[in-house]
């Protein structure tokens, strides 16, 4: 499950690590069907992974006996080193919680694996909100979090629809350098000619945290977020630091304000949203363009109080490096050998494909940048080529051009 595995590489560079006291250690455990009435789990096979801080540095197998239990045993233990098991049942991947044996060297553990199901009705977002999160005047967009939290209510692993989709998630209308932050297995996504987001990787039961950033553009000192509904949707929310910019709204109610460590935002929303409804939010006294970069203070707590998630973590360098090692074996839309989707021209690019594309090469200009292969004015000129064609495209989208603005 890469949610899982993107945690735990995060967490297991962030831990203190004591000195080991034994030179080997064991790893026992119990594989579970949490699915009432589910299949038998005998004869499934057991991967122990061994990390060495982000590297993968060995594996183990063994087969789950006729009681679910499996055992390894002779394992070594290092400072800065630790494990996941993981199991793999009607073709989802399931994984155990980290495991230190620097701290005990005999650990008991348990996988909960699931039956499947294809049924959507189990899936719903119990609550979207948008946070706004600053303004880049000189590029005329405003910085937005997303936080959705999505519930599989049942006891079955949701494995999307006839199209692979798990979660449909309407964005604001333009929004640009789209970011999936680590903690949900987004599969495969993709961006919709309409805006929307898919995601494909399973959803087992339970709770889970859905973290986008993105940009929206603006002009002179006001922001329209127009944001759709393609699921039920217990509450969706628009928040602004109280003092900064305003929110208006003919769609969401004004509903107060909520404290984050002694700072109020200001919440605009509405409960039980008609799904396919689109809701408009305005958001005014924004900085006027040729100003300098204002960015509010955002981090775990907002996201604690508005979408009750507890804590988040938003490595982006985590997400990047993760997603770099499996964008050398996937194919890109364009390439030889992949088709254009069905209903663009040949060699045309689809709009959500392109904006996707070059989403990705500013992550890949990030990451040169961070590894000191650019240096800083090559940097800023390439983000601002890539976010000159980003935002071409976005007016194109909406029969405009420059001179509108």
């Amino acid at each position: 499950m890469r949610r899982m595995l993107i945690l735990f590489l995060l967490a297991l560079n962030l831990l203190p690590w004591p000195v080991a006291a034994a030179e080997t250690g064991t790893i026992s455990g119990v594989v579970r069907n949490g699915t009432a009435g589910g299949g038998s789990v005998e004869g499934l096979t057991v991967t122990l992974r061994r990390f060495r801080g982000m590297e993968l540095a060995q594996e183990y197998t063994v087969t789950v006996g006729a009681d679910g239990r499996f055992t390894f045993a002779d394992l070594p233990i290092a400072d800065g080193e630790a494990y996941l098991a993981f199991v793999t049942y009607q073709g989802v991947e399931y994984s155990s919680s980290m495991i230190q044996l620097t701290q005990n060297p005999s650990v008991e553990t348990e996988v909960a694996v699931y039956e499947t199901t294809t049924d959507p009705s189990v899936v719903s977002i119990g609550s979207r909100s948008l946070v706004v999160a600053g303004a880049a005047p000189e590029l005329k967009t405003i910085d937005i979090m997303d936080i959705v939290i999505v519930n599989n209510q049942s006891d079955r692993t949701y494995l999307g629809g006839p199209d692979g989709a798990v979660l449909r998630l309407p964005l604001p209308e333009g929004a640009l350098e789209i970011s999936p932050q680590p903690g949900f297995d987004y599969g495969q996504p993709r961006l919709e000619a309409d805006g929307t987001l898919v995601t494909t990787g399973p959803l087992p039961p339970g709770t889970h945290n859905v973290v986008l950033s993105y940009s929206v553009p603006y002009s002179g000192t006001r922001a329209t977020l127009t944001v759709g509904t393609a699921m039920p949707t217990g509450t969706l929310r628009v928040l602004v630091r109280e003092g900064t910019y305003e929110l208006s709204s003919r769609s969401l109610l004004d509903s107060g304000t909520v404290e984050v460590s002694g700072v109020l935002y200001r919440v605009f929303s509405i409960d039980g949203p008609v799904v396919g409804d689109r809701m408009t939010v305005q958001v005014s006294k924004l900085p006027r363009a040729g100003g300098g970069l204002l960015d509010l203070p955002l981090g775990p707590l907002i996201a604690a109080v508005v979408a009750g998630i507890g804590l988040i973590i938003a490595s982006v360098l985590t997400y990047q490096i993760v997603k770099q090692r499996r964008a050398s074996t996937e194919p890109v839309p364009g390439e030889a050998g992949v088709e254009p989707e069905e209903g663009s021209p040949a060699g045309e690019p689809v709009p959500g494909d392109e904006r996707l594309e070059l989403a990705a090469a500013l992550n890949r200009l990030d990451e040169q940048r961070a590894a000191g292969e650019i240096d800083e004015e090559s940097y800023q000129a390439q983000r601002e080529e890539i976010l000159g064609r980003l935002r071409a495209l976005v007016l194109r989208q909406r029969g405009l051009d420059e001179a509108v603005h």
